[in-house]
């Protein structure tokens, strides 16, 4: 009997230890470690219940996100919007990760029309830029081409944005300025600048800013032109962009406030003045470029500095025309060409770049962990969290290493 009992008492405890719920569960909510229910029992920084799997998350549906950076739903995750299509209501995801108001945009098409520049019946981009105002400061383009056979005076503040849109240089000018910003502020957004006219055999400047204005570019491309762009005097930024193939060079900046991030600056200069020239009176920061390719009759091939107070680090610098870094210009915790002796945590090695013309990185390349911990961009040139693994410290360039 004293044997049964034993059996029975040790039967029922294992049966009691199979029933009882984990207290740490990895879904439990935020009442005590028990499953959630209702949102009630969750709190910050999890107020909502998932019911599905009795879990305290940040969100479930977009509407559970109420910080306008922050208003998709991804994954029980808040975040911005990465793309026009997650907006719905306007169809402009802006450059800070909001939902444009629809109210503020202008839409554009190729084939528009000069009345109306509405979603439902779209204007050209001429006649949009017409209508700008305080309140209506968007031009939404439709995917396309869009020529620019002559410049436009740019005097008002204005957001130009488009994916899988084209600005096409169709000017017979020789170094024709598509767009000329005047003491406003210009931002262009996931587009495409074609600034070769093959058929007249002449070339275009994207943009000249002046008179203290400002000009930002993110998700663009400035390509086979005269130049990218031409900044005097303004704020100039450049974030996820590619400045390739442009004969007298990439960039010329005078007397600008600068921050240049995330991008390619390749194959520019071929009969003048190279990759970037920071002229007299530039300040500011150059952080997680890719520059390679860069040519110059004149100057260094790559950057040419007049002022050693720039900041230019975590980046690749190889590959280009001897000399390659103007030995002004101080560049730490970057892959540099041989010729470069400046700077200090630089490493003169091939980078790995994929393939000819692609100037993503492989691994095993010298530019991995090589970032500056001063330098806090969180994603590269294609939007990819940056750095990876997290907790690690960054790749150099423009291009971080999956």
């Amino acid at each position: 009997m004293v044997k049964l009992l034993a059996l029975l008492v040790a039967l029922s405890g294992c049966e009691l230890f199979v029933d009882v719920p984990n207290a740490t569960l990895a879904n439990a909510g935020s009442d005590g470690g028990m499953p959630c229910t209702a949102s009630l029992t969750c709190s910050s920084p999890t107020p909502v219940c998932d019911t599905a799997h009795g879990t305290c998350v940040e969100c479930v549906t977009s509407p559970d996100c109420t910080v306008p950076e922050r208003a998709i739903c991804d994954a029980n995750v808040c975040r911005g919007c990465i793309a026009d299509a997650e907006c719905p209501s306007s169809n402009v995801c802006l450059g800070d990760g909001t939902c444009a108001d629809p109210a503020r945009v202008l839409y554009a098409s190729p084939a528009g029309g000069t009345s109306s520049c509405a979603a439902a019946m779209p204007c050209t981009f001429d006649a949009a830029y017409v209508m700008v105002s305080g309140t209506q400061d968007i031009i939404k383009l439709a995917a396309g081409t869009y020529d620019r056979a002559a410049g436009l005076s740019v005097t008002k503040n204005v957001i130009v944005t488009g994916e899988g849109a084209t600005f096409q240089d169709t000017s017979s000018q020789s170094f024709m300025i598509m767009f000329d910003v005047m003491g406003v502020s210009m931002t262009v957004l996931n587009l495409d600048f074609e600034l070769a006219n093959t058929t007249a055999g002449t070339t275009a400047y994207s943009a000249e800013c002046t008179m203290n204005g400002a000009l930002h570019y993110d998700r663009v491309r400035l390509a086979n032109g005269a130049a990218g762009a031409y900044v005097n005097a303004c704020v100039f930024t450049l974030d996820r962009s590619t400045v390739d193939g442009n004969s007298a060079y990439g960039l010329y900046l005078v007397g600008a406030q600068i921050t240049i991030t995330n991008s390619f600056i390749t194959n520019n200069g071929s009969t003048s003045q190279g990759g970037i020239v920071l002229a007299a009176g530039t300040t500011g920061t150059i952080e997680h470029v890719t520059m390679s390719g860069n040519t110059s009759m004149m100057s260094a091939h790559a950057i040419t500095c007049t002022d050693p107070g720039l900041v230019i680090r975590s980046s690749i610098i190889y590959g280009n025309g001897a000399p390659s870094i103007d030995a002004t210009c101080v560049v730490g915790h970057s892959v540099v060409d041989a010729d470069y002796t400046g700077g200090a945590n630089n490493i003169s090695m091939d980078p790995l770049f994929v393939a000819p013309g692609d100037y993503h990185v492989q691994t095993g390349s010298p530019a991995a962990g090589l970032a500056d911990s001063a330098s806090l961009e969180t994603v590269d040139v294609d939007g990819d969290p940056r750095p990876q693994p997290a907790g690690s410290m960054a790749d150099s360039g423009a291009d971080e290493i999956p």
